[in-house]
């Protein structure tokens, strides 16, 4: 697969992510955290501070329980500008505790998956991905979405389930 078309999936996967309602409906269902706790599996999605990136979305994180989220960003260097959007950067994975994210990022919205994720499947993928070098980011082609999503078993280029669902 050229560059381009990577390019192309990923940003066109990323604003189906945010932007497709059929898609959002039919997957994930909001969940108010005042009436309900957060599940192993929910996605938390974090408002973005740089005015720059405003227009992407919104930084996205997995719930894994007992109060932590697991999140992947990309390592920016001292230097800001357009090339950031052109070229990877270091990537880094992290799991943070869910009142720290919320304390250092406005929180948009938490969703959940419909038919539930299965916590064994998803805790052996928090520790693969804990355990691995993390891949390269790329705000296009491998980004926080991409991550999550993975982490749910859902291919984020053709947005295809797998069997890791609860039955």
């Amino acid at each position: 697969m050229s560059f381009t078309s990577q390019v192309i999936q990923g940003a066109a996967s990323t604003l189906n992510f945010f932007l497709s309602e059929v898609y959002m409906a039919q997957n994930f269902e909001v969940v108010e955290l005042e009436a309900d706790e957060p599940k192993p599996g929910d996605l938390f999605l974090f408002k973005l501070l740089s005015p720059q990136a405003k227009w992407c979305g919104a930084h996205v994180g997995v719930y894994c329980g007992d109060g932590e989220i697991i999140h992947f960003e990309g390592k920016v260097p001292g230097h800001h500008g357009p090339q950031m959007f052109l070229k990877p950067l270091e990537g880094v994975v992290s799991k943070q505790s869910q009142r720290s994210l919320q304390r250092s990022r406005p929180l948009w919205r938490v969703l959940r998956r419909r038919g539930g994720v299965d916590p064994t499947v998803l805790a052996r993928r928090v520790r693969e991905a804990m355990d691995a070098d993390p891949p390269l980011y790329h705000p296009v082609r491998s980004n926080c979405v991409h991550f999550a999503l993975h982490l749910l078993g859902i291919d984020s280029v053709s947005m295809d389930v797998d069997q890791t669902r609860t039955k």
